[in-house]
């Protein structure tokens, strides 16, 4: 169920009265409406449907000159409204904060499009075309927020840079809140590369306020300094050496997971001393299956190990909801990168708006889902736009009186 608006609520101009930025002509106001129908709008998240449901001065055509500006920053506003929100959430008692990093895409079909490209993610899946963008998210407490993106260029463009340069890029700008005592990074084995542990343990030399550390899912082929492969590990470790091992779900009160586990301190080479966690759930699972895990955090008992890894999982289903609830990648738009990466932009924008607005709605240790956000937003927004229109009504009918 959907009403068209004829003004833009009050809480929504309160929550971008201090966007960092100097905007030109209406684009201020023309942003807020984009942002708040890409979060309020049920249907098709593109330009012309939204436009649709806005007074008639908001047109299609102005939301296209937005994201065709190229004097603002998106990756700014979006920095800025992730920051405002983790220091609005309730802050975890443990101080501890999560960041994990994952690739992904949305599919386009318009071959105009000078950042679309063509790929899959393995010879198991099937190809896709579409833009691919790498995220960056902050967890806590069962609270998933984006805080920041960035647009995988094709290898072809000038400008193309790997996924995990992008991703070191996002993490050496992220400012941590102050209430965060200890940092873990975390990805699958594609972000596994020396370059990033490496990253993480220069920012821990640097950041005297914090500690900083990883875990990471890493390949067999990585190599001790005595040039020994871990392959040779996970192939010829007798089965009686690994440990069954619990760990709680993410969802409070659905049970526990099963894992067998082994851990070993070794020296790897251009890290240094790490733990590396050898996980399978199943204890007679032979070595293709077995998961190896390596963090710099020798505290960690393996049981925590794994269950760090587990919460990747978070960012897997931020990515979904961004697709299927805030239509990321709907809008119809080419031409040139800034285009794109600002289409991208509105909707992790109207993913962190969501959440401000109504985090009052999340229920500490229960699930929830940005859907069931958005449906509370929905009905504020829309009883809000019925006593406008009775008070317009009100005031007109004493005029006429």
């Amino acid at each position: 169920m959907m009403i068209a608006f004829t003004y833009l609520p009050g809480f929504v101009t309160m929550i971008f009265h201090g966007m960092p930025t100097v905007w030109r002509g209406r684009h201020r106001l023309i942003l807020c409406w984009l942002v708040f129908m890409q979060a309020v709008h049920p249907g098709r998240h593109t330009l012309a449907e939204m436009a649709r449901w806005t007074p008639a001065a908001i047109t299609a055509w102005r939301f296209g000159r937005l994201l065709q500006a190229a004097y603002w920053n998106v990756h700014l506003l979006v920095s800025w409204l992730a920051q405002d929100l983790m220091a609005t959430l309730p802050a975890p008692a443990n101080g501890i904060l999560y960041l994990f990093g994952d690739g992904s895409h949305a599919d386009k079909r318009g071959a105009r499009n000078s950042v679309a490209q063509k790929g899959r993610i393995s010879q198991h899946h099937p190809w896709f075309f579409g833009l691919r963008f790498v995220l960056l998210m902050a967890a806590w407490d069962g609270y998933r927020i984006p805080v920041s993106f960035r647009l995988i260029l094709p290898k072809r463009h000038p400008g193309y840079r790997s996924e995990n340069a992008l991703f070191r890029e996002m993490v050496g700008e992220f400012v941590p809140p102050c209430w965060a005592k200890l940092v873990i990074v975390g990805g699958d084995a594609a972000y596994g590369s020396k370059a990033n542990m490496r990253m993480v343990q220069d920012r821990d030399k640097a950041d005297t306020a914090r500690r900083w550390g990883f875990v990471f899912a890493i390949s067999r082929t990585w190599k001790t300094v005595e040039e020994k492969t871990l392959k040779n590990l996970v192939t010829h470790l007798p089965r009686q050496y690994y440990q069954r091992t619990q760990v709680p779900r993410e969802t409070a009160g659905k049970g526990r997971r099963t894992f067998w586990t082994y851990h070993t301190c070794v020296c790897l080479r251009h890290v240094g001393h790490v733990t590396v966690v050898l996980s399978k759930k199943g204890r007679n699972v032979g070595p293709h299956n077995t998961k190896l895990l390596v963090t710099n955090l020798a505290e960690l008992t393996p049981r925590q190990v794994v269950s760090i890894y587990q919460k990747r999982w978070a960012v897997e289903l931020l990515n979904w909801e961004l697709k299927s609830g805030l239509g990321l990648g709907e809008h119809q738009v080419r031409g040139d990168t800034n285009r794109s990466e600002k289409s991208m932009g509105i909707a992790v924008l109207a993913y962190l708006f969501v959440l401000r607005v109504c985090h009052h709605e999340i229920i500490p240790g229960k699930p929830w889902s940005i859907f069931q956000l958005q449906h509370a937003l929905r009905l504020r927004a829309m009883t809000n736009q019925v006593e406008h229109k009775v008070k317009m009504k009100m005031a007109t009918t004493r005029k006429a009186a």
